[in-house]
């Protein structure tokens, strides 16, 4: 069977839609410094949207947000899990113990010789499963977050509203209050709608699955999104969630989701939960959290396997 890494085929195209909402104030920040004219100290993070400034979620937050906990739950259950920080991920820190040399410098020296698929194998059997699945230095990974806007089915702006709220600086040093150390915190009100899209390309169903408790977390306010989390601030909850799935690698034998990896992954028969939509398998309103459920049992079905498979 083809790995599931190799970015020259297509297995597999799972999407997941709905809304965020948020339940508490959040604020997902613009940077140190306020934008020009700004009544705040600390800004929300706007675009601008048939000439209205909205505030918006950067995929790259939600990206980072799922990345971390991801590693946590993985490091959890005994597995290994890099930092994915800059020069921290398994293509930067890990050596091939059979080659005596760096993982790094083993993809390259294959790369440059175009064994391209000899390389991937190389990193299959050395990366850790938040690589494989978010990536790393020179590897591409396998989800990518879209950027949540307030916006209906329709392209249309959804409501939201602007708080702000008065906090005081601390001396990280003294740990006084600092002088002149009044600041303005912008948020958005509790209640704005934001609309998400997640997409998973080749993902096996036990990765799905980890994915798929990551996105419980966050239903259920265990993961906040943004900054002040500590002080009441970043907790959400996800509506009118829908999945779409296709297997692309063979002919759909009735309503399955296919094992991507031999020996790890099951397969899925999704008959009961799943209807045909555009040629592929979607999930929606209860259906869609079903799958959730199951998906999250074939990766704790996984879990043994994958840590036998790294002694």
């Amino acid at each position: 069977m083809k790995l599931w890494t190799l970015c020259s085929i297509t297995l597999r195209e799972t999407v997941f839609k709905g809304y965020i909402v948020n339940t508490e104030p959040l604020r997902i920040g613009s940077g140190r410094e306020p934008p020009f004219g700004s009544l705040v100290d600390l800004a929300v993070i706007r675009i601008s949207i048939r000439d209205r400034e909205v505030p918006y979620i950067p995929g790259s937050s939600l990206k980072g947000v799922f990345r971390s906990h991801t590693g946590n739950i993985v490091k959890s259950h005994g597995l290994e899990a890099c930092s994915g920080l800059a020069r921290g991920s398994c293509i930067d820190v890990k050596e091939v113990r059979e080659e005596g040399v760096a993982l790094r410098d083993l993809i390259e020296r294959y790369m440059r010789e175009n064994r391209s698929e000899e390389a991937m194998k190389i990193f299959f059997k050395n990366a850790c499963l938040v690589c494989k699945i978010f990536g790393s230095s020179s590897y591409r990974g396998k989800v990518t977050f879209s950027d949540s806007y307030p916006l209906d089915e329709n392209g249309n702006i959804l409501p939201f509203k602007f708080g702000t709220r008065t906090g005081i600086a601390i001396d990280r040093r003294t740990g006084a209050v600092s002088r002149g150390a009044l600041y303005t915190v912008e948020y958005v009100e509790p209640g704005c709608k934001f609309k998400f899209d997640i997409r998973a390309d080749n993902l096996p169903n036990y990765a799905l699955g980890l994915l798929s408790t990551l996105i419980k977390m966050v239903n259920s306010g265990e993961i906040k999104i943004g900054g002040f989390t500590s002080r009441g601030f970043g907790q959400v909850r996800i509506e009118d969630l829908e999945i779409y799935s296709k297997d692309s690698f063979k002919v759909a034998q009735g309503k399955v989701m296919h094992s991507l990896e031999e020996g790890v992954d099951e397969d899925l028969d999704v008959s009961n939960i799943s209807e045909v939509k555009d040629g592929r398998l979607y999930f929606s309103k209860e259906n869609a959290w079903k799958l959730i459920d199951l998906l999250e049992g074939v990766w704790n079905n996984a879990v043994e396997k994958l840590k036998g498979s790294e002694e």
